[in-house]
C-alpha cells in the first residue's frame, strides 16, 4: 500500500511539473490527460491559499477552460464554485480566462458553446470575487474579450462586465463601451451588437450615475476624459489641494498647448473650489482668453447649423482602447505627458511618501501674487485659441452653462 502511494505521489508530481511547463498548451492534450490536469490543479489550489500566486498554474486552468472538449470545459466549470473558498481563486482564473479568450478566440460552434457556458459560470460566482482588492480591474479585463466577433460570446461578455460594475470602475467601463460603440457605428457591424452596447451603457448610467463624472455622459467629449481623469485622481488623493491648485492653474494656463489638456485645466478650475462664488470668479477671469474661440464657434454654428465636427485627436481616440490602457504606464500619450509637465513642472506638484500630493511653497507664493495678472501672457494658449477648435469651444461653453445652472439652483 505504501509502495502504491509512493508511486502515485511520484506520478502526480511529475504530471504537475508537466502542467507547469506547458501551462497554455494543456488544452491540446488528450481528453483523459486534461481531466487529470483539472483534478490535480484543484487539489493544488485547495492545498494552500498561497498557491493561487502561481501564475503558470492559473494560466493552465484557464487554458483548460478553453479546451475543445466539452467534458473538460464542464469539469472546469463544475469545479469553479468549490475552489472559490481559496481566496483569490475565482478572480485569478476569471482574469486569466478572459485574457486567453482574447488571444485564442473560439472558432467552432462547440468552442463557442463552451465559452458561453464558462462566462455564465463566472457570472454566477461573481459575488465570491467582490472582496478581492483588485476587483475593480476585472470588468476592464473582461471587456477585452469583446475582440471576439461572435455575437453570443460578446453578449455574455457584456453581461459579465456589467455584473462586475463598481463605483470605482464604472467610469472606465463606460469609456470603453462608448469607444466600442463609436467603432461599431463607423464599421460594418450588426445593428444588434450596437443595441447590446447601448443597453450596457444604459445599465452603467442607471447603476452608478453619481459615480460617473457628468462630463463623460456626453460621448463627444470622450477624447478629453483621460486628461480630466488624470487631474481628478490627483485631486481625489488630497481634497485640501483644491484652492491651491485653482490659483496655480490660473497662473500656468498660458503654458497649455493642446485641447485635451486645456479642457482638463478648465474642468479642474470649475471644480477646485467649494465656493461657487470663487469658482465663478475664476471662470470669469479666464473667459476673455476664450472669447475669440467661442465667437468663431458661434459663427460656425450659424453657417453649418450647429453640426458637430471631427478633429484628428477625436479620430485617434476611437483607437484608444483597453490594450492602450496597459501600455500607458510605459508610454504615455502626448496629452498625458503634457498634463504631467503642466502639473509637476510648471505648478510644482510633488507626490508625498503617503501617496498624497502637495504643491511646493514657492509655487504657492508665486500663485498668490500672479493669479489673474499672468493671464494676459497667453503664449501657447494664444496659439491654441487661433486653431479654432470647435470641440474645445463647446466644452468651455458647457462648463460655463453648468455654473449658471448651479447658481440658479
Amino acid at each position: 500500500m505504501k509502495l502504491f502511494h509512493a508511486i502515485r505521489s511520484c506520478f502526480m508530481d511529475e504530471f504537475f511539473r508537466r502542467i507547469q511547463h506547458h501551462a497554455r498548451m494543456v488544452r491540446l492534450w488528450t481528453v483523459q490527460d486534461q481531466l487529470t490536469a483539472v483534478k490535480i490543479l484543484c487539489t493544488f489550489f485547495c492545498s494552500s491559499p498561497e498557491n493561487i500566486n502561481d501564475t503558470r498554474c492559473v494560466a493552465a486552468f484557464a487554458s483548460l477552460m478553453l479546451s475543445p472538449h466539452v467534458t473538460v470545459v464542464c469539469a472546469c466549470a463544475g469545479t469553479l464554485p468549490s475552489p472559490s473558498i481559496v481566496p483569490g481563486f475565482a478572480f485569478a482564473v476569471a482574469r486569466a480566462y478572459c485574457n486567453l479568450l482574447e488571444v485564442f478566440p473560439p472558432q467552432s460552434s462547440l468552442q463557442i458553446c463552451s465559452a458561453v457556458l464558462v462566462l455564465d459560470r463566472l457570472k454566477h460566482i461573481s459575488m465570491t470575487m467582490v472582496d478581492h482588492p483588485r476587483f475593480d480591474e476585472l470588468a476592464v479585463d473582461v471587456l477585452a474579450a469583446l475582440a471576439n466577433p461572435n455575437f453570443a460570446v460578446r453578449k455574455k461578455v457584456l453581461n459579465l462586465a456589467v455584473s462586475f460594475l463598481t463605483p470605482g470602475n464604472v467610469g472606465d467601463v463606460l469609456r470603453i463601451l462608448m469607444n466600442e460603440l463609436d467603432l461599431a457605428a463607423t464599421s460594418d457591424i450588426p445593428i444588434e451588437y450596437q443595441k447590446m452596447l447601448e443597453e450596457a451603457i444604459t445599465e452603467c448610467h442607471s447603476a452608478y450615475r453619481d459615480s460617473i463624472m457628468q462630463i463623460i455622459l456626453d460621448p463627444k467629449y470622450l477624447v478629453f476624459i483621460d486628461c480630466i481623469r488624470y487631474i481628478k485622481d490627483i485631486m481625489d488623493c488630497n481634497t485640501l489641494l483644491g484652492p491651491q491648485l485653482l490659483k496655480c492653474l490660473l497662473r500656468v494656463l498660458r503654458h497649455v498647448r493642446s485641447s485635451p489638456v486645456c479642457a482638463a485645466a478648465v474642468w479642474a478650475i470649475s471644480v477646485c473650489s467649494d465656493s461657487l462664488l470663487e469658482t465663478r470668479g475664476a471662470m470669469v477671469a479666464i473667459l476673455p482668453l476664450f472669447k475669440d474661440l467661442m465667437d468663431r464657434r458661434d459663427i460656425e454654428k450659424l453657417i453649418i447649423g450647429g453640426g458637430e465636427v471631427e478633429h484628428e485627436y477625436m479620430l485617434a481616440s476611437y483607437c484608444y482602447g483597453v490594450k492602450e490602457r496597459d501600455a500607458r504606464e510605459q508610454h504615455l500619450q502626448p496629452w498625458l505627458m503634457e498634463m504631467e509637465e503642466l502639473l509637476f513642472v510648471h505648478i510644482g506638484l510633488t507626490r508625498q511618501a503617503d501617496g498624497s500630493y502637495a504643491i511646493a511653497s514657492s509655487s504657492k507664493s508665486s500663485a498668490s501674487s500672479e493669479d489673474v495678472a499672468s493671464l494676459d501672457h497667453t503664449d501657447n494658449l494664444a496659439f491654441l485659441m487661433q486653431s479654432g477648435d470647435a470641440l474645445l469651444a463647446d466644452f468651455v461653453e458647457d462648463m460655463l452653462s453648468k455654473l449658471v445652472d448651479e447658481d440658479e439652483e
